[in-house]
């Protein structure tokens, strides 16, 4: 990671202007800590302005990490402006298209999975300006996210520059309470099955665990069981690989309607949706939660004081494993990139905004929000931003679990709305078998090719 330090402090950022903001700003505490001085990188020769739009992450991070820039970068100023995502979908190829030069954009940050096929055409392929800053820019950052980054063009281009990563679903906990209960956070769901039965017992006005009901959480928690025995599974089943009807795909069906038929998963929670489950277990009326890793910023200091949080003491881990056989897996994908488009011109000072953000001392500045995994291989979050140390400790399993090579967490959205999702949330319910539902996938797939 380049810069005057690597590894900083989130008071740093604090010490910038910094504030928590919406889901968790960043952290708070500390100081910065001196680590080996960098490479020198090539400083553009300014005054220059960039124009930079983008959605994530957070504003109050991203000001942070821009004041910086400007500070180690005199002759470049940046002009940031952030939208809503759904907004910002509408927005930003029109202003692709724009060729004034006092409108052009110089850096854009797009949605992975969702965006690059859409945008792509508009912007230069990192190929062409990467080397336009001093150091191995993509050999600083986890290769498997720069590979899922290139992937998504379908064209094998890398167009952008990845931030970080999710992955999901993960498992959250109230580390006091499970703590008062003198149990262990469950590595196996036979250990989560145990706890669950005495919290029903002995605590009975509590929800032992909340999820959410939407077709696409479902999805996401099916394959998560899957990738424990099958890491793949869902890459294979997407590229056509593999059948629906698969051996595998039976037994992941199998192994996901069983949590509900012992009763680990409660039927009932699968009419939450939205915030609604991380709402019920921020407010300790439940003592796990499952969701994305997006959720995160519950494990920083800076979270809680929004005063969002009434549960003391938060943890994290990998949903627990099913078959004796069985490793702790999560679907990732890379979720922000950072890109310069066709008609940028800055491109120089682009390239080097883009370094500072994504290998430079820039990342201290977003990370501490939790809610992305840096894609900077050697980049570590400063202690002090954790509110508790099974906060620390559970980001760093979520960490490796992100890096752990499984599927890709993009489902196809058109056969998840149309069959996939349906067909999964029956399974929950009881209505219809694993072999059925298999069968039923296959011919939906099948009809949809």
């Amino acid at each position: 990671m380049r810069g005057t330090t690597r590894v900083f402090a989130m008071a740093a950022a604090l010490a910038l202007g910094l504030t928590a903001c919406g889901a968790g700003g960043a952290a708070e505490g500390g100081k910065p800590v001196e680590q080996s001085v960098s490479r020198p990188t090539k400083k553009p020769a300014g005054p220059v302005t960039l124009k930079y739009w983008t959605f994530s992450p957070p504003e109050a991070g991203l000001k942070a990490a821009l004041a910086a820039f400007e500070e180690a970068n005199p002759g470049i100023t940046v002009d940031l402006r952030t939208f809503g995502e759904a907004d910002y979908r509408k927005r930003l190829p029109k202003a692709l298209d724009g060729d004034q030069a006092d409108r052009a954009l110089d850096v854009v940050g797009i949605h992975i999975p969702t965006m690059t096929g859409a945008v792509k055409d508009r912007l230069q392929p990192v190929a062409d300006w990467k080397d336009k800053v001093a150091g191995d820019l993509l050999g600083e950052l986890d290769p498997a996210v720069v590979k899922q980054t290139e992937q998504a063009a379908k064209d094998g281009t890398l167009y952008s520059v990845p931030m970080g990563s999710t992955a999901g679903a993960v498992m959250y906990y109230d580390a006091a309470l499970l703590s008062e209960l003198r149990e262990s956070f469950p590595t196996t769901v036979a250990d989560l099955e145990s706890i669950v039965m005495r919290v029903r017992k002995e605590i009975p006005d509590l929800q032992p665990i909340v999820f959410s009901g939407e077709p696409r959480r479902q999805e996401e928690l099916l394959f998560t069981i899957a990738g424990q025995t099958h890491p793949t599974l869902s890459d294979d089943l997407l590229a056509g690989r593999k059948s629906w009807k698969s051996a595998e795909m039976v037994s992941a069906l199998t192994a996901y309607e069983s949590m509900f038929d012992r009763g680990m998963l409660a039927r009932s929670t699968l009419a939450l949706r939205g915030d609604g489950p991380a709402e019920l277990f921020r407010s300790g009326k439940a003592l796990f939660l499952v969701d994305g890793s997006g959720q995160s910023s519950m494990l920083s200091t800076s979270y809680r004081k929004t005063g969002r949080v009434s549960v003391k003491r938060i943890g994290a881990g990998p949903f627990p494993t099913l078959l004796p056989d069985a490793r702790p897996a999560a679907r990732s994908t890379a979720e922000v990139g950072l890109a310069v488009p066709r008609n940028s011109r800055h491109v120089a000072e682009a390239a080097t905004l883009i370094e500072f953000l994504t290998v430079g001392d820039g990342v201290s500045s977003w990370a501490g929000d939790l809610t992305m995994a840096p894609a900077a291989t050697d980049f570590k979050v400063e202690s002090s931003v954790f509110a508790t140390q099974e906060g620390k400790d559970g980001y760093a399993a979520l960490q490796e679990l992100i890096r752990g090579g499984g599927s890709l967490n993009v489902p196809d959205e058109v056969f998840l709305e149309r069959a996939e999702g349906d067909v999964i949330l029956d399974v929950a319910h009881g209505r219809l078998s694993p072999e059925k539902a298999a069968d039923r996938l296959q011919k939906e797939w099948s009809r949809s090719r």
